[in-house]
């Protein structure tokens, strides 16, 4: 991609290198994490230590790299639109911002994680949300969603749930796999993989490369992505872990709200060349028998630099651009005491520290330098108690504090219920409150930012009921509620970020999942209601459909095919264009889509798809103007070998 036009505006730009520090991570020494339809699934999201399925009372969805492979998806975005209560917000093509809104709440108030590490940076202008793009979805084992306020486990930030991606993770024995697919519009993709593990060791390591081609004018991406884990048990009490993550990205779209390409009245282009790197260590030491200990540190860093033309006619929104660097480091001590099961707690201590330096423009004829840099930290204090009662009754209480400069404290609580009212049948609900700090955009952009700007907060309960109506039939439903007050938005007459009064969100999220007796043809179903009442009148909240449905299914139609199809349907939404001059909201049609591929295992060793998405080639608008991608083919290879 020709980013000429972005490096001119900035001449003098180095991306920071990424300090190599006793930096930490986090959930080692996990268990092989069990497939969705293993017998007993290990969560690690949501929790300060791994569980069971049956430990958790809190909403969740997990999508493994079985449902993965047969939903074949390119991006993490369209994975994630068949997850009951994630909505999905895109730009048209793989060029565009594609973010993910949980419950109705703001996209920036989902908290996206990579093993553990998050990934929002609070120094972009979408006050923290994390661009689902920045993912390559061949680099994921699974991926756990937990609706509802986090914050009690997290900190701030986690106001609407969490998104974790666990990365590949290593296998017993030693495996090697190329991959290698092309596409219509140019689209072509290929990656490395080798994981291994025996009696003391363990590694994982990946190479990635992604050309998403043009599917939609002038939208485009390219990507790079390396992995790499090491573990090491030198004895049955201790385990370590070390973590690098690399991803180098550049992408081109149409400004946001510019119209797109049916209605800009310029052809000129957004430019963003960014690098998200991460690195962890951990130390697990159990103790004793009742005692383990986890000592975890993190750092991440992210750099970006991006150039807009802004929008014609220019009364809005004049050319403009960053380049922002921004890092976090993290480091916590948890303790989990008792006997998981039983009655056991988890009692630990974090401190992370963030700091963002953003050096930008805006050119009205005369260019106004943007600059802004600032720092926080916040020290935290935690205990999550968890009671097994009896058989049937899980009782679950978190709390916790943190310590913000220039905040002074907050306190966030969670309570959980899950209660086995049958054999088939269980009730969950919980109760939770959560926060999230304004962004350095928000506080510190010398033009709109506003010093003086409150926490973000909201209050929320959900309850639902999981109904196993046979081996092959399982169903669940659950009803939340959330009371976002204080939320960030920005007030053209006064020309800054302000706080306005509050947005009210609920819904009801359904899915049901059923298989043949022997396992040869499986469905998956799942709907989301979700109602947004905004007490201030002045605000419209977009890309939220009311209504979202859909199907996937998958059948094995000899030992060595089998097909999938994926149907989503999204109900209409609301959109804002400044295309005309002047800020306008229209309604988005409901569309359509329809994915299939089909896979054949030509030997042990190789595996070959081919896939069509918009199979109908149904036309339909993302955004006012950017229009959804048609029909695309697209054909991969794969080969594995290794022993177990």
């Amino acid at each position: 991609m020709n980013n000429n036009k972005v490096k001119n505006r900035f001449k003098n730009i180095s991306h920071l290198s990424m300090n190599v520090l006793p930096t930490a991570l986090l959930l080692n020494a996990m268990p092989l994490f069990a497939q969705q339809n293993a017998i007993e699934q290990i969560i690690v999201t949501g929790t300060y230590n791994p569980l069971t399925m049956e430990q958790v009372s809190s909403s969740l969805s997990v999508v493994d790299r079985e449902m993965l492979g047969q939903l074949n998806k390119t991006n993490l975005a369209e994975v994630l639109q068949s997850i009951p209560g994630v909505l999905i917000e895109r730009q048209g093509g793989p060029g565009g911002l594609a973010v993910a809104s949980i419950r109705g709440g703001e996209s920036n108030y989902t908290v996206v994680m990579i093993d553990g590490i998050a990934m929002n940076d609070p120094g972009n202008s979408r006050g923290g949300a994390f661009d689902l793009g920045s993912i390559n979805v061949d680099s994921i084992e699974r991926i756990e969603i937990v609706r509802g306020p986090q914050s009690a486990i997290y900190g701030a930030d986690a106001l609407a749930g969490v998104i974790n991606i666990i990365t590949l993770r290593p296998q017993q024995g030693h495996q090697q796999s190329i991959s290698a697919s092309v596409g219509d519009e140019g689209f072509q993709q290929a990656g490395f993989s080798a994981l291994g593990a025996g009696d003391k060791t363990d590694y994982a390591i990946q190479a990635r490369v992604r050309d998403s081609g043009e599917p939609v004018e002038g939208s485009r991406a390219e990507d790079s992505e390396i992995n790499l884990r090491l573990g090491w048990r030198p004895t049955d009490a201790h385990s370590i872990t070390a973590s690098v993550r690399y991803f180098d990205g550049d992408r081109s779209s149409y400004p946001e709200q510019s119209g797109g390409p049916q209605f800009a009245t310029s052809p000129a282009l957004d430019y963003t060349d960014y690098t998200d790197k991460s690195a962890a260590l951990g130390w697990q030491f159990q103790i004793a028998e009742q005692w383990k200990s986890h000592l975890q540190a993190t750092h991440y860093e992210r750099s970006e630099l991006f150039d807009s033309p802004g929008i014609a006619p220019y009364n809005a929104i004049p050319p403009n651009g960053a380049d922002t660097e921004f890092k976090r480091q993290q480091i916590s001590w948890i303790n989990t005491l008792g006997e998981q099961g039983k009655l056991w707690a988890n009692v630990g201590l974090e401190n992370r520290k963030e700091e963002g330096d953003s050096r930008g423009y805006l050119d009205f004829g005369f260019v106004i330098p943007t600059d802004f840099a600032l720092d926080r930290s916040t020290d935290s204090g935690f205990i999550d108690i968890n009671a097994q009662l009896n058989e049937k009754l899980l009782l679950q209480a978190s709390v916790r504090n943190d310590d913000t400069d220039g905040f002074g404290g907050e306190t966030s609580n969670r309570l959980g219920l899950r209660y086995q009212l049958s054999e088939s049948i269980a009730l969950r609900a919980n109760r939770g409150d959560g926060y999230k700090l304004p962004s350095f955009f928000a506080l510190g952009h010398p033009l709109v930012g506003n010093a003086n700007l409150k926490p973000e907060k909201v209050d929320s309960w959900d309850a639902g009921i999981a109904w196993q109506l046979s081996d092959q039939l399982n169903t669940s439903i659950d009803y939340f509620a959330n009371d976002f007050r204080d939320p960030i938005d920005f007030d053209s007459e006064l020309f800054t970020n302000v706080n306005r009064e509050q947005i009210k969100t609920s819904g009801v999220e359904w899915q049901a999942q059923w298989s043949s007796v022997d396992n040869r043809v499986g469905l998956r179903g799942n709907v989301t209601y979700t109602d947004i009442d905004v007490k201030d009148s002045v605000s419209v909240l977009t890309g939220r459909p009311q209504w979202r449905a859909g199907i996937a299914a998958h059948w094995q139609l000899s030992e060595s095919l089998r097909t999938s199809l994926d149907y989503q349907q999204v109900g209409e939404q609301f959109a804002t264009s400044q295309h005309t001059g002047d800020a306008t909201l229209q309604v988005l049609d409901d569309y359509q889509r329809l994915d299939a591929t089909l896979f054949w295992s030509v030997s042990d060793s190789l595996g070959m798809t081919v896939s069509v998405e918009n199979l109908f080639d149904s036309a339909a608008s993302t955004a006012v103007g950017f229009p959804a991608p048609g029909l695309l083919w697209r054909f991969g290879l794969q080969w594995k070998t290794g022993q177990q």
